[in-house]
């Protein structure tokens, strides 16, 4: 510390000497220096920047923008943030990093690939084409979705045949790569799987897989049996009616006797069989007449036996057919699917504890366990939060049980322990940081202090080189203005007590030396 005190004050002698032409000079030569300095370090530091994509849309030149900041990788951005320029030396290594992600994503091929126009294209270059743009369509989509990276879509699109036992079925195939590798949900894999499905023409979603880039296949077949996704479709229906009831009991328990003193357990057994019947019902009482047919025939006959005498016989014949219609009723009944067939209630319940004093002075908990009366409310209870019917055969088994709480309050412990530890350690460290910044304030207080008193001492003070040359050269006639030096003023210690105490009075001095002699002799 004492050297850098003596450097500031021979450098602050040395300027206080130089003439003002001096100084002028000393500080233009200092800030040539500076400007020098940083020109040089503006050019060693410049870079120059390439494009690296040009004519981006706004999302993929975010994209791109956030990926180079994550990596550190200096960007400029230009043309409205449509053109983005990398450093020239890393423009190839750019763009193969950017492609491993999947970025940017507009360079796949879509429909936009019509636009040129192609007189001499064949019919199979047609098809290939529109095939082409189809999946690169499909490809821009699946990218859109938050926890796809990036995705390529093979389909197979058959020829036409002439019989239909003969056609064949369209397939396709995608390939993810994810952000996640917890993957896809079934939704979002299901989703995807009907989105391609929906955009070819005659694609059906079980001729759809769909993998990873690792090889690992998403969409299982067992997904595209009816009856296994049936059967499991049915299991989530059972789960989520189960999980329905469990909730409603549960929270009026809760409600009644608190939180923690029952379980309770609902399994549902459903029907999911689809009857579909037909009847049909006739009321012979009620006949309207639907048709009526009616026949008249007559003959005549005559019987001539002689000229004078002459007779004749006429025959009628009447017919009548009548047609009655009876009153029919068609029933056609489809029965819902997801009925409950039965229900079977476990219910476990706690006691009640009370406090008794113990022998050694102290409280105890001892298990009491609940009265028949409150077992059968709180059945009841139960009962009517699930919809209990005795008619189906529903089931419900009561049980009062002491529940085991030593492993909960042991958590319930050891949290209160660490909240604790927790609690003194933040007070502690505010205690501490109070301190620090006390003890912080008082040593700065301390230096700042000193600090000034050396700069005022050393403005104060004067070379004695400078005062001597001041002395010569009065004689010159040059009139300077020189800081008188004053002596530094300490506190008088003992012995200079003691000499300015003999000079001013001897007498004293001397009475006291002799008496100490005369003690000194008679001793």
């Amino acid at each position: 510390m004492e050297y850098f005190k003596h450097l500031f004050t021979n450098i602050s002698n040395f300027i206080r000497a130089m003439s003002p032409s001096q100084a002028i000079m000393l500080i233009g030569v200092i800030a040539g220096v500076i400007v020098g300095a940083m020109v040089m370090t503006n050019w060693v530091s410049s870079v120059s920047y390439s494009a690296l994509y040009s004519n981006l849309e706004a999302s993929e030149a975010g994209e791109i923008s956030e990926y180079l900041t994550e990596q550190n990788i200096p960007f400029k951005l230009s043309d409205g943030g449509r053109t983005v320029s990398v450093p020239s030396g890393d423009v190839y290594k750019v763009r193969i990093s950017l492609a491993s992600h999947g970025l940017p994503r507009s360079g796949n091929i879509g429909y936009s690939i019509f636009d040129q126009s192609n007189l001499g294209m064949t019919e199979f270059l047609q098809n290939l084409n529109f095939r082409r743009a189809l999946e690169g369509e499909l490809m821009r989509t699946i990218m859109q979705l938050s926890d796809v990276q990036a995705a390529r879509v093979h389909i197979v699109m058959p020829k036409d045949r002439l019989f239909a036992k003969d056609q064949k079925e369209a397939t396709a195939s995608v390939v993810l790569k994810l952000k996640n590798p917890s993957g896809l949900s079934k939704s979002q894999l299901a989703g995807i799987t009907h989105l391609v499905a929906s955009s070819v023409e005659g694609l059906k979603p079980e001729n759809i897989s769909i993998i990873d880039y690792n090889g690992n296949l998403l969409t299982s077949q067992s997904e595209s049996d009816v009856l296994a996704g049936l059967t499991s479709s049915q299991l989530e229906v059972r789960k989520n009616v189960e999980g329905y009831l469990e909730k409603k009991a549960q929270s009026m328990l809760d409600g009644v006797i608190g939180r923690g003193k029952t379980i309770v357990r609902v399994t549902a057994e459903l029907d999911f069989q689809q009857v579909e019947t037909t009847s049909e019902l006739y009321d012979p009482n009620s006949s309207v007449i639907r048709s009526e047919e009616k026949t008249e025939e007559t003959k005549q006959m005559a019987d001539k036996t002689e000229e004078v005498n002459e007779s004749t016989d006429d025959s009628r014949v009447e017919s009548s057919i009548t047609n009655y219609e009876i009153n029919k009723t068609v029933e056609h009944i489809i029965n819902s699917v997801g009925n409950i067939k039965r229900l079977s209630i476990a219910l476990l319940v706690d006691g009640i504890y009370k406090e008794v004093e113990g022998e050694g002075g102290g409280t105890e908990l001892v298990y009491e366990p609940r009265s028949q009366e409150d077992i059968d409310r709180l059945s009841a209870v139960v009962k009517n939060a699930v919809g209990f019917d005795g008619d189906r055969n529903d089931q419900i088994e009561v049980m009062n049980i002491a529940f085991d709480n030593s492993s909960m309050q042991f958590e319930q412990d050891k949290l209160d322990q660490i909240y604790k530890q927790e609690f003194y350690y933040e007070i502690a460290r505010k205690v501490g940081m109070v301190l620090l910044a006390v003890v912080a304030f008082l040593y700065l207080r301390k230096k700042v202090k000193k600090l000034f008193m050396s700069l005022g001492r050393i403005v104060s003070t004067t070379p004695q080189g400078k005062t001597a040359a001041s002395a010569a050269a009065g004689g010159e006639g040059v009139n300077r203005d020189v800081p008188v030096v004053e002596p530094e003023k300490r506190q008088p210690k003992l012995i200079d007590q003691m000499q300015g105490a003999a000079k001013d009075r001897p007498e004293e001095l001397a009475k006291v030396i002799k008496t100490m002699m005369i003690d000194e002799v008679g001793s």
